[in-house]
């Protein structure tokens, strides 16, 4: 009778459960097929996602240490846990706790889907960044003059911000702010933004502890939607603004990859701090000098301004890429795992999507040079951010 009682009681605990897991697996149906339409994409960026973040960014953000970094720590421990829990289970043929703790992590799993979804897979589908920030030029758009003259600026700006920074024996730029601090300053750039199409809300940086490890996998930061949260590697020196700006703008609700870049540049670029600017204006130097290089007859002209960059600047570049050479164990591991999520949010070109490039068609023409002469279709997406600052008048 007593076993009578608790293989009824198993089993209304089992169909329990099991309805929980079925609406939880069609809500993430319906979710995933919402996420293929733009408008509804939109309505969950500006509204449930948004409040979402600002909700729990406020409350994470009470506290210092990266809730993102320790939830990933323990998710490991439970996943390396469940899997020599269900071993020894199946070895000891307890298979009703067996399917029990199958149907329990299939639960949260799926509750988790379902939360990530409504507060980040949608914004990837969202309506793409508003004119004022952005906006696609062609070569018919912009004169062979007007490119020197954008290029000229970046490098020239580009060597006023490094005299006007500390760098240390080794050349490598020293920051007088924290994360906080830096957060702080950012915060109000993205408020002169002054756009209905970023949440109000702006989640400040988070130090990881394990940055090594972070570095090994190749990763500079991950803005974790659920937890509202900002987390930077501060391995990432010379680009650490640029990147605490890439991250904010995903908790502004910009998910997709190259345009969290052009707006967390914008920012920078655009702020009157030399340390803010700085990373910034050396990422983007080398494409404002190719947008004069998509024109005939100017390698004359675009070895001048190679020429003209501070050797202090090629040196920290120097520095920066020889510092993240040293990471290579498992930086392949961590490009996959990315490639992965991402194109799982329907990033077609995965790890590629952090960067759009230009598009050029050849002529049968050659320049003075004795180069192809191209037609530019398309800059690319930095190169787009400098000529819209430049036809704005921020370059002046």
């Amino acid at each position: 009778m007593r076993a009578q009682s608790e293989n009824e009681q198993y089993r209304r605990a089992t169909i329990r459960r099991l309805i929980v897991l079925g609406c939880l697996v069609l809500l993430f149906v319906i979710l995933y097929l919402l996420t293929l339409n733009q408008k509804v994409c939109e309505f969950f960026a500006t509204t449930i996602s948004r409040a979402w973040i600002y909700v729990f960014g406020n409350i994470f953000g009470l506290v210092p240490m990266s809730f993102y970094e320790l939830f990933l720590i323990l998710v490991i421990l439970g996943i390396i846990t469940f899997v020599v829990v269900e071993i020894v289970l199946l070895c000891k043929r307890k298979w009703r706790q067996a399917i029990t703790g199958v149907i329990i992590v299939a639960i949260c799993v799926f509750a988790f889907l379902n939360i990530y979804t409504a507060t980040a897979t949608f914004s990837y589908g969202r309506d793409p960044l508003p004119t004022s920030i952005y906006e696609e030029y062609s070569g018919d758009d912009l004169t062979v003059d007007e490119a020197i003259e954008i290029a000229t600026y970046i490098v020239d700006e580009a060597n006023e911000a490094y005299g006007a920074t500390n760098h240390d024996k080794d050349g490598n730029i020293i920051y007088p702010y924290s994360l906080k601090e830096m957060s702080q300053i950012l915060d109000k750039e993205y408020k002169k933004l002054d756009n209905a199409y970023f949440s109000s809300y702006t989640p400040y940086g988070k130090r990881v502890l394990n940055k090594t490890i972070m570095s090994e996998l190749g990763i500079t930061g991950v803005f974790f939607a659920p937890f509202g949260e900002a987390n930077i590697n501060i391995n990432d020196t010379l680009y650490l603004p640029a990147t605490l700006g890439h991250e904010m703008a995903h908790g502004k609700g910009v998910m997709r990859e190259y345009e969290a870049d052009i707006v967390g540049q914008y920012v920078c670029l655009t702020s009157e701090d030399p340390y803010i600017r700085y990373g910034a204006l050396v990422q983007c130097m080398y494409s404002a000098i190719n947008i004069v290089a998509q024109y005939p007859n100017t390698d004359e002209t675009t070895q001048r301004l190679y020429d003209r960059i501070d050797e202090g600047i090629i040196r920290e570049r120097g520095n920066y890429s020889a510092m993240w050479g040293k990471f290579d164990m498992l930086d392949k591991i961590g490009e996959f795992f990315n490639d992965l999520y991402l194109k799982l949010q329907k990033q077609e070109e995965g790890t590629n999507s952090y960067y759009k490039p230009g598009l050029v068609e050849e002529t049968e023409e050659k320049d003075n040079d004795g180069n192809t002469i191209v037609r530019v279709i398309r800059f690319s997406d930095t190169q787009n951010l400098l000529i819209k600052l430049y036809k704005q008048g921020k370059f002046e």
